[in-house]
C-alpha cells in the first residue's frame, strides 16, 4: 500500500464552504489541499500576500478557492470574514478546519522566564481565536441544520513538552473548549472533533521520540495532505456525521495511551 493510499475521496465534499486557517504553510495548506481535493470550496483565513500561493495551487488543481484577510484578534473580524466566505463561496460555512497558533507560540524558552505578554500572547491569542472561530460557525451551522468543526490539536500537547510550556498549554485548552462545544451543540447536529498530528508536523523542532519514546509504529510521521486530510476530510463528511468531541490521533502510531 503507497504511502498516499489513504488519501481523501474526490467529492466527498462536493460545493461544502469550507474554513481552512493557517493555510499558508505546513498542516494547514496541506489541508486545505485535501478539502479542496474532496470537493469543497475553501476559504482561506489569513493574511491574504501568504496565502497567495495556497489560493494558487488549488486553482491549478480545479478547486475553488479564496483568501480572505482576518488577523484572528476580535471577535466581530472573524464573523466578519465567515460572512465573506459565505458571500464569495456562494453558500454558508458548514466545515471548519482550525490550525491557526500565534507565531510566538512555536518560540521556545524556559517555563521560568515564560512573562505575562508571551503568555497572553500565546495562551490568550489561541483561546480567543479559537473561541472566535467556534462563535462564528455556529450561526451558519445551526441554520444549515449541520456543521463541522475540526481542530488540529498535536500530539506534543498530550505528552507535554519542555521550553513550550504556553503553546502545549493553549493546545490543551483547545482541546477541552471542542469537548465541551460537542456536548453543547450535538443537538444542533454539530460536531466538533481534534485531530492529532505527529509532532513533526509542526515548526517546534521537537520529534516522536520525545512523546512516546518510540518511533511511530508505521515508520514514519505522516502527510499533511495525503495522511492527517484523509482523516480531516472524513470528519468533515458523511462518514463523521457520528463523531463528535474526540482526539484522533492520526500520528502514524506515535501516542497510543488511551
Amino acid at each position: 500500500m503507497s504511502a498516499s493510499s489513504g488519501a481523501a475521496v474526490p467529492g466527498e465534499l462536493d460545493g461544502a464552504v469550507t474554513v481552512v486557517t493557517a493555510a499558508q504553510t505546513g498542516i494547514g495548506r496541506g489541508l486545505a489541499l485535501a478539502v479542496s481535493g474532496a470537493g469543497a470550496c475553501v476559504a482561506l483565513l489569513g493574511d491574504p500576500e501568504a496565502l497567495a500561493p495556497a489560493v494558487a495551487e488549488i486553482e491549478a488543481r480545479d478547486g475553488r478557492a479564496v483568501a480572505i484577510d482576518v488577523s484572528f484578534g476580535t471577535r466581530d473580524d472573524v464573523r466578519q470574514a465567515f460572512d465573506e466566505a459565505a458571500d464569495e463561496l456562494g453558500g454558508p460555512v458548514t466545515g471548519v478546519v482550525h490550525t491557526w497558533m500565534p507565531p510566538e507560540a512555536f518560540e521556545r524558552g524556559p517555563l521560568e522566564q515564560v512573562d505575562d505578554d508571551r503568555w497572553n500572547a500565546v495562551w490568550e491569542g489561541a483561546m480567543q481565536a479559537a473561541l472566535f472561530v467556534l462563535q462564528a460557525g455556529y450561526a451558519p451551522m445551526r441554520a444549515a441544520g449541520h456543521g463541522r468543526f475540526v481542530f488540529v490539536t498535536p500530539t506534543i500537547a498530550l505528552s507535554g513538552a519542555e521550553q513550550l510550556v504556553p503553546y502545549t498549554a493553549a493546545v490543551e485548552g483547545q482541546r477541552v473548549l471542542a469537548k465541551s462545544a460537542a456536548r453543547q451543540w450535538g443537538p444542533d447536529g454539530i460536531t466538533v472533533n481534534c485531530v492529532a498530528p505527529a509532532p513533526e508536523l509542526v515548526p517546534v523542532g521537537v520529534d516522536s521520540m520525545v512523546v512516546s519514546l518510540a518511533p511511530p509504529a508505521l515508520g514514519r510521521a505522516g502527510d499533511a495532505e495525503t495522511d492527517l486530510g484523509a482523516v480531516v476530510v472524513s470528519l468533515l463528511g458523511e462518514r463523521g456525521a457520528f463523531l463528535t468531541g474526540l482526539t484522533l490521533c492520526a500520528d502514524g502510531g506515535v501516542w497510543m495511551a488511551p
